[in-house]
């Protein structure tokens, strides 16, 4: 029955956020992402655990997949930057938190937008930068977690293989 619940009120907060799934504004000819993901735990949790693996990832040294670095953080908002391909390009990418009050739940639109001139199909590159960082951290095994994205909002989203 609890199950039941929460999944309602997921659903709940999935429809009523779908106008808001994240659509980066990209410049022209740069390859991008936009992700929401929808989670059965509170903001404050989730944001610290994205946090935390962003530092430890800028810690981690010969991982192509790993070049994280933290760029600001409050408890709505978390600003980083990837680096990859030996340093020759860079990603912002921004998480953006929002309770879901019938839920005590968590929605996050991320973005990963290629800074440099590059081709619009990265081969799912600014995908992977969101994910790993989901993966990396063990947001991916939350019970309830409903990840929303697709080619239209995610160049290359069908091509990524994330490695991290």
């Amino acid at each position: 029955m609890r199950t039941l619940l929460l999944t309602s009120a997921l659903m709940a907060g999935l429809l009523g956020s779908l106008s808001a799934i994240p659509v980066p504004v990209p410049v022209p000819y740069h390859a991008f992402c936009g992700s929401l993901w929808l989670f059965g735990l509170p903001c404050a949790e989730i944001g610290s655990r994205l946090v935390e693996q962003i530092e430890a990832f800028s810690l981690q040294r010969g991982c192509a997949e790993c070049q994280y670095t933290l760029v600001s953080a409050t408890p709505l908002n978390i600003r980083a930057n990837h680096t990859s391909a030996g340093g020759l390009q860079t990603e912002n990418i921004t998480l953006t938190l929002s309770p879901i009050s019938m839920t005590s739940g968590c929605r996050v639109s991320g973005q990963s937008v290629s800074v440099s001139f590059t081709s619009c199909l990265d081969d799912g590159l600014n995908y992977c930068n969101l994910r790993n960082l989901l993966t990396g951290c063990g947001l991916n095994y939350v019970p309830g977690l409903m990840e929303l994205t697709n080619e239209w909002t995610c160049l290359g989203y069908s091509l990524s293989t994330c490695k991290a």
